[in-house]
């Protein structure tokens, strides 16, 4: 192995000292900036974080006025919503009432021309009886058809019950 080159001047010592004195000075240097690396970055580590909670606050201040308006959108809706529910239901009962109306006027018309038209099959029943001559069996077809019309206004009452027990069994149910 070769040998060291000697680093050396006229004063020898100098250089040495000198050396040793710079590596201090450097040391020292290094040992007096630990402590302000330190403080700074232990401000920069704060910063960030104060930031990253800035932004964070924001994030959630955005969110929550978000939600706000989406729930205030919401409400709207649902009203306009149960507005508009409100109006058909109110013209649906309007139409229902209309056709019930309807219906019982008709039925009455109906009932007052059964009513007119038995009158007058009665009559016609009654007529035919007190003929001076009537034909050969024509007492005997008037006795099946008031038989048959007997039978038919037992029937119609027993249906008039049925629905008049119908009715109370509802009303009843829905009370």
């Amino acid at each position: 192995m070769p040998d060291p080159v000697p680093v050396t001047s006229a004063y020898g010592w100098i250089t040495a000292s000198g050396a040793a004195g710079s590596f201090l000075l450097f040391l020292g240097l290094v040992v007096r900036q630990i402590n302000p690396w330190r403080k700074q970055t232990l401000e920069a580590e704060q910063a960030s974080r104060a930031q990253a909670i800035a932004v964070d606050q924001k994030l959630r201040e955005d969110m929550l006025g978000r939600i706000e308006k989406l729930e205030a959108d919401l409400k709207e809706q649902r009203l306009y919503y149960e507005d508009k529910l409100d109006k058909l239901t109110a013209a649906y009962d309007q139409k229902v009432d209309r056709l019930e109306a309807e219906y019982e006027a008709a039925a009455r018309i109906a009932r007052h021309e059964l009513g007119n038209a038995k009158m007058r099959f009665r009559a016609l029943v009654m007529l035919l009886r007190r003929l001076p001559n009537p034909p050969d069996g024509l007492s005997g077809i008037l006795d099946d058809i008031e038989a048959m019309e007997a039978e038919q206004t037992k029937a119609e009452a027993l249906e008039k019950g049925a629905q008049s027990g119908a009715k109370i069994a509802r009303a009843g149910a829905e009370a």
